[in-house]
């Protein structure tokens, strides 16, 4: 029992349990109450055991009821009231020389996605890291980062899914949740079950994702299911960089490193995007304008 005196929306064994039924093994999950970040909370373990000379497992998972300073891209925050969001981080361990950072958010978004359209939510990944309903409401953010150790890179990927928001939960007005999306009371939203459904598709493309060698991953099947539903290709965007110039085009693609390919010319990484925003097309001019 918690310190709310609830129990948590997450057990560990009827977790491993059910990957165990769908034909996959985790390790020992870490759940809790609350946690200021899974994200830093699972960095500062894998720092800490490849000191003690123990490294953490593989698919190790820290997640918490009630994440209260979160942290997304560019150090922007992202709270929730407790017990309303599905927040977890995962440790992947990277074969070495591995460059294809950018693809590892783009599957989480696509796992998260197929998890989410199974209780009846279409939804749609955006490039590079959020999950959005059909009508751009933000569901999901994605976040991953790079712990260097002396034995190489781990990648610590933390995914925060609105799940059990009411209306007036919501951080910001074009986000939404899974209770708004399918109208049902948020006692309704099973964590358990959309955790092992986001793991079940999760698992078998990073694994896909790091045997794939020196093959371009773009012919990849994970790859394919990520562009199918990628609602940000062939819409005309605004490419705000940190810098503060723009650039404007058509999405045209994702090039062999998962970065945005722009009017077929020009490719931006996630690292280069402050903002990536859609922008009407130009419109024809008028009789007079000609």
């Amino acid at each position: 029992m918690n310190s709310q005196h609830l129990p948590l929306l997450v057990d560990a064994d009827s977790v491993l349990r059910a990957a165990a039924d769908r034909g996959f093994s985790l390790p020992p999950l870490i759940w809790d109450d609350d946690c200021p970040s899974t994200n830093d909370d699972l960095a500062r373990l894998v720092r800490e055991n490849a000191a003690n000379g123990t490294p953490l497992a593989e698919f190790t998972i820290r997640g918490t009821d009630f994440q209260n300073s979160g942290h997304g891209r560019l150090g922007r925050t992202w709270t929730v009231p407790a017990r309303r969001s599905l927040t977890w981080s995962i440790l992947l361990t990277p074969p070495a020389g591995f460059t294809r950072w950018g693809w590892i958010a783009l599957i989480a978004g696509e796992a998260v996605r197929s998890a989410v359209a199974e209780v009846g939510v279409p939804a749609v990944i955006k490039w590079p890291n959020d999950v959005l309903t059909a009508e751009g409401k933000k569901l999901c953010g994605i976040l991953a980062r790079i712990e260097p150790l002396a034995s190489g890179p781990q990648i610590v990927l933390g995914i925060g899914l609105n799940t059990r928001l009411e209306p007036a939960d919501l951080p910001r007005a074009d986000a939404s949740s899974i209770a708004i999306e399918t109208g049902r009371h948020g006692s309704e939203i099973d964590h358990e079950a959309l955790l092992v459904s986001i793991l079940s598709t999760l698992i078998p493309c990073l694994r896909e994702l790091a045997e794939y060698g020196e093959t371009d991953f773009r012919s990849s099947t994970a790859a394919q299911r990520v562009r199918e539903h990628m609602v940000t290709l062939g819409t005309r965007v605004r490419v705000e960089k940190p810098d503060g110039s723009d650039l404007i085009g058509i999405a045209t693609g994702l090039d062999s490193d998962a970065d945005l390919i722009i009017d077929d010319r020009v490719s931006v990484s996630a690292g280069d995007v402050h903002h990536l925003r859609p922008v009407a097309p130009p419109t024809a001019p008028t009789e007079g304008e000609r």
